[in-house]
């Protein structure tokens, strides 16, 4: 999983003088170039001209052309048009859109150490979309080269494949940039390192199949990974004794598994702690939700709703690559925790089923209304740890939690492909999912802002004096009013979040994060599985670490 070579050659006031530059030769097999204007195209790469002069169209799309010997230290250039980036609608993922298409169509034409340039780079730009009035494309470069590093990314079951067959992949073995701005390129290349390095555990989580990425092999790969970490601590709970104690309503999804050895469930806590504790501004604690395999359980997903549901355990793969992220930048300015929990929701003869009650760690008696609302199930548990850790905590820091899940298809039907944040009043009041979607927005990772609202509480009290709290009722998310807030209200009650508002004595800040559009792209290739994103990697990252 190692990173190509990343080279910034910054303050290039000139792209085409650049270009003829003899220190290039050799070591790149081609350019790629970035434009929004064709002029500015045709100003760098004078051998486009003659392109341009027989085909009107010339420019609209991606394409390889290839320049004389004597006009730039390569021949193969692949010209990359961002299109519109200054409309009301625009954002920088006009960068990320480029890159990644160009990266796939290098690698295609052979080129595996591409420079890369831009012929018109952009002016500062306030499109307004971000609470703090930041320029909309200020992270331009950073985009563009985690595109092109995405581009060329394969998932671990990928090169596995690859090593057992002997087929060699195509990758960047380097990637040059050229900017104009003034910047620390040492630095940019350890963030941008450190974010990719993230999206890759993620990835690699996230994207292979049910059985390898089971919760058991899960625990492997996070070893490999994270065992001889000096940065962060982590704790793997592998006793289904100590996680039906400890975890009740986890190990209810997770009943009908335990038939199945290689289907065991997993819990994984992470911790970091700062260098510096007197600079930590705040401790973080996140949950990720890790169902390895979802059927819906005894509610089962039928007519083609279980398709693609390998995808459920994305939550928890962008919280383990967050703490990759974590590892390599070593911030001071926060303390981190988190837990996984990885489970598979099957369905069998000892499966949990609606009706049930289930008192969890909190001690609140849990009306079990659909079995396919498992998510919240396996989370609350996890949040209810982490809010008494938060209260025995000794640190005069603030706390906040986060549930990060791939969790409704609510979401997606009011979202589309974006990740929704919302929040709880202390979280509110320190602006989190604002801080989040602003990260977002200017990173190429974007969120939308949701609304955390007392009916989100109130459909969720009891009924009867058996229960505490009703987990869901008996119809799919997306037909259901509130279907991808209401979650947050039940995992608020069922962990004792809502005894720790902005009232209360110590106020907890709870964040609640639906990944269900973002973990993936909306749309896959003939009848295969979308590719994952490990989104909200680089939003988390850009809004906590930075």
């Amino acid at each position: 999983m190692e990173l190509p070579k990343l080279n910034i050659f910054t303050e290039q006031t000139d792209t085409k003088q650049f270009l003829a530059s003899q220190d290039l030769i050799g070591q790149y097999n081609g350019t790629i170039v970035f434009f929004s204007d064709k002029k500015a195209l045709l100003n760098v790469i004078p051998a486009a001209q003659i392109y341009a002069d027989m085909d009107n169209t010339f420019g609209d799309s991606i394409q390889v052309i290839v320049a004389p010997e004597n006009q730039g230290a390569t021949k193969r250039i692949v010209v990359a048009p961002l299109g519109s980036i200054n409309n009301d609608f625009d954002d920088v993922r006009r960068y990320k859109d480029a890159a990644f298409a160009a990266g796939k169509r290098a690698l295609k034409a052979g080129i595996t150490a591409p420079i890369v340039v831009f012929a018109d780079s952009p002016k500062e730009t306030n499109l307004g979309w971000t609470f703090d009035g930041e320029d909309d494309y200020k992270n331009y470069l950073e985009v563009t080269i985690l595109a092109l590093l995405e581009s060329a990314y394969e998932p671990i079951d990928v090169r596995e494949y690859a090593e057992q067959s002997k087929k060699p992949l195509q990758v960047f073995s380097q990637l040059g940039f050229s900017t104009a701005d003034q910047l620390q390129a040492e630095n940019l290349i350890q963030k941008i390192s450190a974010i990719e390095m993230g999206r890759r555990v993620s990835k690699d989580i996230g994207s292979p199949d049910p059985e390898r990425m089971s919760p058991i092999n899960v625990v492997k790969y996070l070893q490999d990974v994270f065992g001889k970490d000096p940065h962060i601590k982590m704790t793997v709970i592998e006793d289904i004794e100590t996680i039906k104690k400890e975890y009740p309503l986890a190990h209810a999804v997770t009943r009908a598994s335990l038939a199945v050895p290689r289907h065991h469930p997993r819990f994984v806590l992470f911790e970091y702690r700062s260098p510096d504790q007197s600079k930590v501004k705040e401790n973080l604690y996140f949950v990720g939700k890790g169902v390895t395999y979802d059927t819906g359980g005894a509610d089962i997903k039928c007519s083609g709703h279980m398709r693609g549901m390998s995808r459920d355990k994305c939550g928890a793969a962008a919280v383990a690559g967050f703490f990759k992220t974590i590892s390599m930048l070593q911030p001071e300015q926060v303390n981190v925790r988190a837990g996984l929990a990885l489970v598979r929701n099957s369905v069998g003869s000892d499966s949990y089923v609606s009706d049930e009650v289930i008192v969890s760690r909190n001690g609140t008696r849990v009306l079990v209304g659909n079995t396919d609302a498992e998510g919240r199930m396996v989370m609350t548990d996890l949040l209810c740890q982490f809010k008494e850790e938060a209260v025995a905590s000794s640190s005069t820091a603030p706390s906040f939690l986060f549930t990060v899940a791939t969790l409704t298809g609510h979401a997606l039907r009011a979202y589309n492909g974006y990740g929704i944040a919302l929040d709880n009043g202390f979280a509110r009041r320190h602006k989190m999912s604002k801080r989040i979607y602003d990260a977002g927005h200017v990173l190429a990772d974007p969120f939308e802002i949701s609304t955390f609202r007392r009916e989100d509480v109130d459909v969720v009290q009891p009924g009867r004096s058996s229960e505490d709290v009703v987990q869901a009722n008996d119809q799919p998310s997306t037909m259901t009013n509130r279907g991808h807030q209401y979650p947050a209200g039940f995992m608020l009650i069922a962990s004792g979040l809502d005894q720790h508002g902005l009232k209360d004595k110590q106020p907890i800040g709870f964040t609640h994060l639906d990944v269900a559009g973002s973990a993936e792209e909306m749309s896959a290739v003939g009848w295969s599985i979308p590719r994952v994103t490990a989104s909200p990697v680089v939003a988390l990252t850009g809004a906590f670490l930075l």
